[in-house]
């Protein structure tokens, strides 16, 4: 097997851990930011570290006790395992590389009106995780179905085709996935479906800009409890062949080109279906300034529909 077939073969079984979703998201936001969204066509990425659960992408550390050493057949994923309950036991902290904008399956939801702002945003799932390194995750609550969903993710046939050494770091990648989905029990009601991207702040491996050449720019913005933010800046950029050949650039020099090229980069229109006015008092108003918003950024044939639900709010 020569290296490029080595290397199909490990892209295969990664792309077999992954579930894309298919129908429409909900987003549930305010009217500050369906104004921002829709006016710069980019949905904004919180880093995971700053999240309302705190248990947020650490679920699956809590739960070391769900899967055992007879439950696995692939001795891969059973050392990687280990590594994990170890790395929990020591209290080793995971770096806060992970960005994350939370979606739900849930359409016209009061609980989410309430929890989140009186506009929600439908999207095309299909056409959000474009980029590299940008996942969709539909979210499991229970130790029940992520035990189950690693154990049958671990006995996929293309685990047969894959090279010894490439065993390891699929391994990871399963459990990877695996934390990206599993979720505390208490926000089950909310059906999640999350975009997570990932983006260092440190390099590990400096002599290999290369690798960090996809990460997206880091930006920050204010917060009341935690003074700012780390986010990042989802958006579907028009197509370019300019991304620099043969130079070798420090991480700051690195991050600074990117920062300039993000902003003067053309964003093309999010995949947006329809958008929905919550419960509110002026609710048919509402409805209005948000048609006269769609129209003039390009989106004017979204729907604009009001919410069924008697909630009168506050």
């Amino acid at each position: 097997m020569s290296r490029a077939d080595k290397y199909e073969a490990l892209r295969k079984l990664i792309q077999a851990f992954s579930e894309p979703y298919k129908g429409t998201l909900y987003h549930y936001t305010s009217a500050d930011s369906i104004s921002g969204i829709i006016h710069n066509h980019e949905i904004w990425m919180s880093n995971t570290t700053f999240m309302n659960d705190t248990t947020e992408l650490k679920a699956l550390e809590n739960a070391t006790g769900i899967l055992k050493d007879n439950d696995f057949t692939n001795d891969a994923v059973k050392e990687r395992w280990h590594e994990m309950v170890d790395r929990t036991r020591t209290n080793e902290m995971t770096e806060p590389d992970y960005y994350m904008a939370s979606f739900s399956r849930k359409k016209d939801s009061l609980e989410q009106w309430r929890a989140y702002g009186n506009f929600c945003i439908g999207f095309d799932a299909r056409k959000l995780a474009l980029r590299r390194h940008q996942f969709l995750y539909k979210c499991l609550y229970t130790e029940n179905d992520i035990r189950k969903w690693i154990l049958a993710k671990e006995r996929i046939p293309e685990w047969t085709s894959l090279p010894e050494e490439h065993r390891d770091n699929a391994a990871y990648n399963l459990l990877y996935v695996a934390s990206m989905k599993y979720k505390n029990k208490h926000f089950r009601a909310e059906k999640e479906i999350r975009l997570v991207a990932t983006s260092h702040h440190n390099w590990f491996y400096a002599k290999t800009p290369g690798g960090y050449e996809d990460d997206l720019p880091i930006h920050f913005r204010p917060h009341r409890l935690f003074g700012f933010v780390p986010y990042l800046k989802f958006f579907i950029e028009r197509k370019s062949n300019n991304r620099p050949q043969g130079t070798q650039e420090t991480e700051t020099q690195m991050k600074e080109r990117k920062l300039k090229e993000e902003a003067a980069k053309q964003r093309e229109l999010l995949p947006i279906t329809e958008v929905i006015v919550g419960p509110m008092a002026r609710q048919r108003e509402a409805k209005t300034a948000c048609e006269i918003l769609l129209s003039e950024r390009g989106y004017k044939q979204v729907s604009v529909n009001l919410s069924g639900i008697p909630y009168r709010g506050l």
